[in-house]
């Protein structure tokens, strides 16, 4: 319940940009080691899901604590040194919840392109469903225009699952159907509304 009227009260805000959920906010712990800094604009943005938790979160609450579980996940069981995404997107929660720091590394975990793509993993399971249209509209409609303005991405970037660069199942079969169906690529003037209802 603090956490939430923290959020409420001090929630970090881009222009055209979703509220960003600082580590301090959902109780998560310090980058292990010495960030890379990022070289933007970068010119990919890799799509994951988290596969767990395997059901969305639906409160502030909830989230912090799938956040926090995800990154003991990454950090404890992986060895890495932080969450392997650069931001996590909790469903139905307002908020894009940061992984690495903000300069760091772009957080795509797949060796080779931590410094080449910007990592979105939406929290759930993708293999047979797809996310629920408010996820897809705060990943489609704010958090890859918001990349682009920011300059942390270019504006013809190449959006790619994670498939596509390692043996893995992830972003879901779900998921990666709907980007090839439906993803018109972003960049100026013509961001899509919202993937195919």
């Amino acid at each position: 319940e603090r956490l939430e009227k923290e959020v409420a009260l001090h929630p970090i805000v881009l222009a055209e940009c979703p509220a960003i959920v600082p580590r301090c906010l959902w109780g998560g712990r310090p980058y292990r080691g010495t960030p890379s800094l990022l070289r933007p604009p970068l010119g990919s943005v890799f799509l994951h899901h988290t596969l767990e938790p395997a059901r969305p979160c639906r409160s502030f609450g909830a989230c912090a604590s799938a956040m926090r579980d995800m990154q003991r996940f990454h950090q404890d069981t992986r060895g890495w040194d932080d969450i392997g995404y650069r931001s996590p997107s909790p469903p139905l929660v307002p908020v894009t919840s940061h992984g690495r720091p903000e300069a760091a590394l772009g957080g795509c975990p797949h060796q080779g392109y931590n410094t080449r793509g910007f990592g979105v993993g939406i929290v759930d399971d993708f293999m047979a469903t797809l996310p629920d249209p408010d996820t897809l509209a705060l990943v489609w409609d704010q958090l890859l225009p918001c990349t682009v303005h920011s300059g942390h991405v270019q504006p013809d970037f190449t959006l790619r699952g994670h498939h596509q660069l390692s043996h893995t199942d992830c972003p879901g079969n779900a998921l990666f159907q709907e980007i090839q169906s439906s993803w018109s690529h972003p960049g100026p003037p013509h961001w899509p509304s919202s993937p195919s209802q």
